[in-house]
């Protein structure tokens, strides 16, 4: 009978610490506020050679996503920023993806997804480093940075974002 009882005690605590493993995983990893002072600059060449900074966009909210070609929760929102280029990149957002990867790689997957924003390659722990300078607190992928128009940081995301988190956070959404 006492065996009983022990097992259904280490079922019970086996139970309940999955559950809350599994509210950890899910939980929002939106940061608090970006790291004081202004935001680092940068020119990294694109796929076709061309070097490609935020301030290469007036008057637009810049979405910086670090991502890899050898990452799936990376793989899987890039989807949902091509959409998002698409519905908004005329006017009012500028998708840059920052891959930390093989360039070759890179170049591939892009032509193969139909990437229709800026994808730029840092090898190297450069990227890691840039990732950092923008407020990543983990260091893991993928990680993203909105930044309104006037500079100031909307939203720093650790792990995949969606559309719709992205969109309410757009100037003038009803968030």
């Amino acid at each position: 009978m006492k065996t009983w009882i022990t097992l259904g005690l280490v079922a019970l605590l086996a139970a309940t610490a999955g559950y809350g493993l599994q509210r950890y995983l899910q939980q929002d990893q939106t940061l608090g506020d970006a790291p004081a002072g202004p935001l680092p600059t940068f020119s990294i060449a694109d796929l076709g050679g061309e070097p490609v900074t935020p301030s290469d966009f007036p008057g637009k909210t810049v979405l910086i996503n670090f991502w890899a070609t050898w990452c799936p929760p990376c793989r899987d929102e890039i989807p949902e920023l091509i959409e998002l280029q698409e519905a908004y990149g005329d006017s009012e957002l500028q998708v840059l993806g920052i891959a930390l990867d093989d360039r070759a790689r890179v170049a591939e997957y892009a032509a193969r997804m139909g990437m229709n924003y800026p994808v730029l390659v840092v090898e190297g722990a450069e990227g890691f480093d840039l990732m950092d300078a923008y407020g990543a607190q983990v260091g893991g992928l993928p990680f993203n940075v909105l930044i309104h128009p006037d500079g100031s940081v909307a939203m720093r995301h650790e792990g995949a974002v969606t559309g719709d988190e992205i969109r309410a956070r757009l100037p003038g959404s009803a968030s």
